[in-house]
């Protein structure tokens, strides 16, 4: 990382970054250790523990995504390979009294080496670079409770493995055209590699990750110093465009293109925007030291797109740009706006800002006239170049004064942070575990279903998840697990409750229509049920339904009191759809607003009566023995009919559901879509094997197909909830 230069001023480079780095590891190792349970902050940062545990007990791995069996109905699981991720593996395969803590240290040394690169390669000196990483990290990372900037990538700390690659393609491609072909040709080959890996890591996230590198690598275009760097550029852009519109675009197209939000985005709750979305560095929960950042940051960045060396005044500029953009897309957006804030695009210009903030405080210091009282200490330093070193990798130690009392000791901390780690064991929980905890090769138990907290807050009793979450945060403070979602899940307790943006707009369809209240307003990430229905809830395999409240006619199987007046019940669901129901009896329908209707109608019995939306005449229907085991990326199947029988399989039907089915009767079998959003297995006389979902760069075309079906059955046009409904 240090330049070429004399072998003193080398020697001082690698000795300030060797200091460097002893400093952060040893403080950032203390600080968040003194931290846990929370370094991982909040919602966000426990989720993306969970998922990490999920994908460690549940993923295949290699290129492929496949079903998550603790959420819905087995849909896709979230579309991130976290165990390809080092900070998420070490925080999987870590003891969880240490894993979260290493995890962390990763992710703020990954995060203080990209400030740092960017830094050299910009023409800054090692002083002034790593500053700017200490400004970083101190800023974004747990170093204090609460967070002396803002909390997002304390949180969402997936985003800062996305910032460093980033940062390394804008370098590289900062680099390209400047050497040899040869040079050229390995620098363009590690383009190709950064991007291949961040797109097999996160392709949920490459939409914006490509708006980003799209727009620097703009810039650099315009910062090429000749017309050969220019040429060099332009073709590796066209090269890099090509090869992401035959890997990345049909995946990317067919995750968001399938997917709740296009296809009911008006009923999605609506966040308000403002000003303060422009950037984490400003929104509602930043603190001032971030908002001090924020303003260094852009005059830095003025004063250097004006006064600044060749490299530096370009970048500047490109920046200043970058700021404008976002800012115009907010006032473009300011109202009515369904989808992530403009804050998630400009995340990924955190080191710029933190750069261009030192950059500001040097340019302002150098140009001061300072007193004799600061003049000679300042001096001193110059003559002994060590304790320049000492003292900007030392005085971030001062973060220690917070180091006791722990979080969870201090006042109010859990009421504002009740998403603790790991999650509690309460009565609930073990009881559950008891029933239906998953383990791969076993047979499957059953669902848990939550209504509970739809009501908590009357102002938001139409957006049941927003209640729900507020409940949930009553449910983890008095008793330590949100028994809905990740308190569950850890437990591999399965749950109806899904927590994907790209879950099937075919389960949501169902779920929203049949399990939650007329009117209900969405949000683009959940899929929650609000809404008795034990027919409905028992066909998708809900074997047990949580509570807040008694329910008529009905005795709770177990009964928690989490407080005084907080009561969680947990009650049986008659009947539930465990190996598959074999029906005899077909409806038909042309739509998904006509199947909605009939399986809204009290009379039709799901055990007996499915519903089809294909022309295909079937044969007469008998009754049938199976049985549904689940195993990592899927399920193992056996059933026996003495005729031609269909099966309703508790799971999520999909064209990226692979059957590889040995009957031994004269109708071969096959998948079917059946019930709009569950798959059906059509079979005779005796059949076994497996279903495996599998979505990737090379089974893009299954989603498509998903789609196609979602166009034909109009789902999107199903606005109406039945009428004929318990």
């Amino acid at each position: 990382m240090c330049p070429p230069l004399q072998s003193d001023l080398m020697k001082n480079c690698r000795q300030t970054f060797v200091v460097f780095a002893i400093s952060l590891l040893t403080l950032s190792s203390i600080a968040f250790q003194s931290k846990s349970p929370l370094v991982f902050y909040r919602f966000d940062g426990t989720y993306q523990l969970i998922v990490a545990g999920m994908q460690k007990k549940w993923s295949i791995g290699a290129w492929s995504f496949t079903s998550n069996p603790l959420q819905g109905i087995g849909g896709l699981e979230l579309p991130q390979h976290n165990l390809l991720e080092p900070g998420s593996w070490l925080a999987a395969y870590l003891p969880a009294s240490i894993g979260p803590t290493v995890g962390m240290v990763f992710y703020a040394t990954l995060l203080a080496v990209a400030i740092c690169w960017l830094a050299l390669r910009l023409g800054m000196a090692p002083l002034p670079a790593i500053s700017g990483a200490w400004l970083g990290v101190l800023l974004a990372l747990p170093y204090v409770y609460p967070s002396l900037g803002f909390d997002f990538l304390w949180s969402v700390t997936t985003y800062t493995v996305l910032i460093f690659l980033d940062i390394v393609v804008i370098i590289l491609f900062l680099d390209l055209g400047r050497g040899p072909l040869r040079a050229d040709a390995a620098v363009f080959a590690g383009i190709v590699v950064v991007c291949v890996y961040q797109f097999i890591l996160f392709p949920n996230f490459t939409p914006v990750s490509l708006i980003v590198l799209a727009f620097f690598g703009i810039v650099t275009l315009f910062a090429a110093t000749s017309k050969r760097e220019r040429i060099v550029k332009l073709a590796c852009a066209i090269a890099l465009a090509c090869l992401s519109g035959v890997l990345v675009a049909p995946v990317v197209f067919g995750l968001y293109g399938f997917a709740k939000p296009t296809f009911f985005w008006y009923e999605l709750y609506a966040r308000p925007v403002t000003l303060r979305d422009l950037s984490f560095l400003t929104a509602d929960y930043s603190y001032w030291p971030a908002w001090l950042a924020y303003g260094l940051s852009l005059t830095g960045a003025i004063h250097a797109a004006l006064r600044g060396s060749a490299t530096i005044r370009s970048v500047a500029r490109g920046f200043l740009a970058f700021v404008a953009v976002n800012l115009t897309l907010i006032l473009l957006t300011y109202s009515g706006w369904k989808g992530p804030r403009i804050a998630y695009i400009d995340i990924f210009a955190y080191p710029f800002y933190c750069l261009f903030a030192v950059y500001a405080v040097i340019t302002v210091v150098g140009k001061l006239r300072l007193p004799n009282l600061v003049k000679t200490p300042v001096a001193a330093l110059r003559r002994h170049p060590f304790a320049k070193i000492v003292l900007v990798c030392g005085l971030p130690w001062l973060v220690l004064i917070d180091y006791s009392p722990p979080p969870l000791a201090r006042p109010l901390v859990r009421n504002i942070n009740p998403f603790i780690w790991p999650p509690a064991e309460t009565p609930v929980t073990k009881f559950l575990a008891g029933e239906v905890a998953l383990r791969p090769g076993s047979i499957f138990h059953g669902r848990v279903a939550n209504v509970a907290g739809s009501d908590f807050d009357p102002q938001y009793v139409s957006a049941p998840f927003i209640n729900q979450h507020m409940y949930d945060g009553m449910s983890l403070f008095f008793s330590g697990n949100d028994h809905r979602m990740y308190g569950l899940w850890y437990y591999d307790i399965p749950t109806l409750f899904e927590s994907n943006q790209f879950s099937s707009p075919f389960f949501h369809l169902v779920n929203a229509r049949l399990l939650n209240a007329p009117g209900a307003i969405d949000v683009r990430s959940y899929e929650t049920q609000s809404v008795v229905n034990d027919r409905i809830m028992a066909l998708l395999g809900v074997r047990y339904l949580l509570s807040d409240k008694l329910l008529p006619e009905r005795t709770p199987v177990l009964s928690y009191r989490m407080v005084e007046g907080r009561d969680l019940y947990v009650y049986s669901v008659p009947d539930t759809n465990l190996a598959g129901y074999a029906v005899t009896k077909i409806q038909r329908a042309a739509s998904g607003q006509d199947v909605i209707a009939l399986l809204a109608d009290p009379a039709l019995d799901p055990r007996t009566t499915v519903v089809l939306t294909t022309s295909d005449e079937l044969p007469p229907l008998v009754p049938a023995s199976s049985s549904l085991t689940v195993e990592r990326g899927g399920y193992r199947v056996e059933a026996h009919s003495p005729g031609t029988s269909l099966l309703v399989l508790p799971i999520e039907y999909s064209h990226c559901l692979h059957a590889n089915l040995t009957p031994s009767g004269a109708t071969p079998a096959r998948l079917l879509r059946v019930n709009l959003t569950m798959a059906g297995i059509l079979f005779s006389g005796r059949v076994e094997g497996r279903l495996t979902l599998r979505y990737g760069p090379f089974s893009s075309g299954c989603r498509m197909e998903d789609w196609r079906d979602a166009d034909t059955l109009r789902i999107g046009e199903a606005r109406d909830w039945p009428t004929s409904r318990r």
